[in-house]
């Protein structure tokens, strides 16, 4: 038996854990094989130039190696330095994985770790790569956790013969990264845990039948909280149409442990109503009990569950936005101590901002994604009050995707209160925008950054920002995972004519220039 010591002092054992947890499909794995030594620091990355911007700055640039990205993660304290996060997803067309300059091996895509504490160079410190061709597009992360007292990341892993989240202890990620170490999985819930054939492992799911508006199983995202050490789920699982939402015990992040679920009406089989809808991911505001979710495609609903008994979610209310909505991808809520034209016992307000995931946009007659603002102050009633969109203009010209994707849910980490009232939306080929949303009622957008793609692109698609999250100084980090590479196969530096710096797939650090959101005075 080892043991690993913590910056702290504190020791802990890396044994391998041998036994499932009462019979849940858990699986303990042993640490990463380890490295014959620790690793040198990643070269510093290039540097990048907007090619369209207002009132946002460029602060930095990583090329991330060149590997697609999906959710960015912040989170920093003073004890654990300054980090940022990244989910991987899989490049396309690729026979093998790529090759990272720090172990000299080539990688599939799994997850990517950097070091933020001067935002202007962040450092690609380590990869936690995938055993196969796998996306792993989410990812949280707790710190001074469990017993032990160490930090965990969480990802999501979905491949064709895969559905499964890892717990892995990254403690040593700032002293030797080659220990971080995979601590215990989570591939299903318990087999009838909700009735006779309901409940067991994702890859087991029901597939959806041929023409259904939902997609195949997945083990997608979730959330871990700091606070409570419950994870937030969204997975397939037996007995069900399509994906749904699961929380798990993770206060000991080696043995994970089942607590409940929440669906919509229609979703579980022989349920009536059933409209296509699946879960995307969940967002819970633990402080006021509640549990979000946005419903992609089929029903587009939104939904708030009571989550005082976790082993029992109670739905409290959804609402329908389609027709004529997309499909809803963020839900956030937001409390509001002043609203214009608002006073007295009306105050204070609760607002939701919902931001649909785009799908077809530039197809004639096809229904514009959008993101909106819900009253949801009586949830008997929530009701929508506006919606904000970027005109198509000339974005469905410049190749690739145009529209909305995701908005900076978190911030550090925990959940966005959205104290400053501005909101950054992933809009992939039209970058990312910046709405002030102090009036709910008129969401306006203050700013914009557009990257610029300086390499031939593949299928001549240019950069698209797909997802944005905030760190604990105000910085935003936005990933892409449609531009072309700026490595080459051997790890080294693409060549530009001229010597500009290659600006492709990779991570930006942005800067709001721009005023500060301020409510009209009642």
């Amino acid at each position: 038996m080892t043991t690993r010591k913590h910056p702290s002092g504190m020791t802990t054992s890396s044994a391998l854990i041998s036994a499932m947890f009462l019979g849940l499909l858990l699986i303990p794995l042993t640490a990463c094989s380890p490295r014959s030594e620790p690793p040198a620091a990643a070269k510093e990355a290039t540097s990048a130039t907007a090619d369209e911007a207002e009132n946002v700055r460029l602060v930095g640039y990583n090329n991330l190696q060149g590997r697609y990205a999906l959710q960015v993660t912040t989170k920093s304290d003073a004890a654990n330095g300054n980090w940022v996060y990244v989910g991987n997803v899989s490049n396309p067309r690729l026979e093998e994985g790529l090759f990272n300059p720090i172990t000299r091996q080539k990688e599939w895509n799994g997850t990517s770790i950097l070091e933020i504490s001067d935002p202007a160079h962040p450092k690609y410190v380590w990869h936690i790569p995938n055993d196969v061709n796998a996306t792993s597009r989410s990812v949280s992360v707790v710190y001074d956790f469990g017993s032990e007292k160490h930090d965990y990341l969480v990802r999501s892993v979905e491949a064709a013969d895969r559905l499964k989240y890892q717990v892995f202890d990254i403690t040593t990620r700032d002293t030797d990264p080659s220990k971080i170490a995979l601590v215990s999985e989570i591939v299903g819930t318990p087999v009838n845990s909700c009735g006779q054939g309901c409940g067991g492992k994702f890859i087991d799911a029901p597939h959806p039948p041929k023409g259904a508006g939902y997609p195949e199983p997945r083990a997608h995202k979730g959330y871990w909280s700091q606070q409570s050490g419950l994870y937030y789920t969204s997975a397939n699982e037996p007995g069900f149409r399509s994906t749904l939402l699961q929380i798990w015990d993770l206060k000991d992040p080696k043995t994970p442990k089942f607590v409940g679920r929440a669906w919509l009406p229609g979703q579980k089989l022989g349920e009536p109503g059933f409209q296509d809808q699946y879960a995307h991911h969940p967002m819970p505001d633990e402080a006021n009990h509640r549990l979000y979710a946005g419903f992609r495609d089929g029903s587009g609903q939104i939904g708030a569950w009571d989550i005082s008994n976790p082993a029992s979610p109670k739905l409290v209310w959804s609402y329908d936005t389609s027709p004529p909505g997309r499909g809803p991808h963020t839900v956030s809520p937001i409390d509001y101590s002043t609203v214009p034209n608002f006073d007295g016992a009306a105050l204070p307000r609760k607002y939701a901002f919902v931001t649909d995931e785009l799908g077809g946009e530039c197809e004639p007659g096809a229904v514009k994604s959008k993101s909106y603002m819900f009253d949801i102050t009586f949830e008997s009633n929530p009701m929508p009050v506006a919606t904000f969109q970027v005109p198509v203009g000339d974005f469905c010209k410049r190749g690739g995707a145009f529209g909305p994707h995701q908005h900076a849910e978190t911030v550090n980490g925990e959940l966005n209160k959205f104290e400053d009232k501005l909101a950054w939306v992933a809009y992939l080929n039209a970058g990312v925008r910046v709405v002030d949303i102090s009036d709910p009622y008129h969401p306006t957008e203050v700013g914009h950054y557009i990257p610029k793609t300086n390499v031939q692109a593949q299928g001549s698609r240019p950069i698209q920002l797909t997802d944005v999250d905030i760190d604990h100084r105000g910085f935003a980090y936005a990933s892409d995972r449609s531009a072309p590479v700026c490595l080459t196969p051997e790890g080294g530096q693409v060549s530009i004519e001229g010597g500009a710096p290659c600006v492709g797939t990779g991570l930006f650090v942005l800067e709001y220039t721009g005023k500060k959101a301020t409510a009209t005075k009642n």
